[in-house]
């Protein structure tokens, strides 16, 4: 499994950033925001938001927003595949936080949504638990290959 994952991780990492940038910055549902410029930097404000007054009303919407935001940054924790400095924690999330953030301000510097530190804390525990993922895959791979070499 972990061959495979290596294999084509890379191949499947690049298609799935090309396709989450454009979902960031051209799909159409962008449009619709354009009244919507503004820098939200109080952390849990909007996700407060969403639990009090969206859930309510429109529970898709909050399940995708709240969990999409989550689920869609997983794949980025198996980051390590392809730069190994990345396998340790504090690396992939300094170089994600980062990326993270310049991609959020780059959506309000081209009106194409708002910065919101709830999403970069949404998209960084994504990434963790993809790297939380990664690791126990990892990890059973590597106990079932000693398992086999010892026996």
């Amino acid at each position: 499994m972990v061959s495979m994952i290596r294999k084509y991780y890379p191949v499947f990492i690049n298609i799935y950033s090309i396709w989450m940038l454009y979902m960031l910055f051209f799909a159409s549902f962008r449009d619709a925001n354009t009244a919507i410029f503004q820098i939200k930097d109080i952390p849990f404000q909007t996700i407060d938001a969403y639990s009090l007054y969206v859930i309510k009303y429109d529970k898709l919407e909050f399940f995708t927003n709240i969990f999409g935001n989550v689920i869609l940054f997983i794949p980025y924790g198996f980051l390590g595949i392809l730069y190994p400095p990345l396998n340790r924690f504090f690396y992939l999330i300094i170089t994600f936080f980062i990326t993270i953030n310049v991609i959020e301000f780059s959506q309000y510097y081209f009106r194409r949504g708002f910065a919101d530190i709830d999403d970069v804390i949404l998209n960084t525990t994504g990434v963790i638990f993809g790297f939380i993922i990664y690791k126990i895959i990892l990890r059973t791979y590597y106990r079932k290959l000693n398992v086999i070499q010892y026996k």
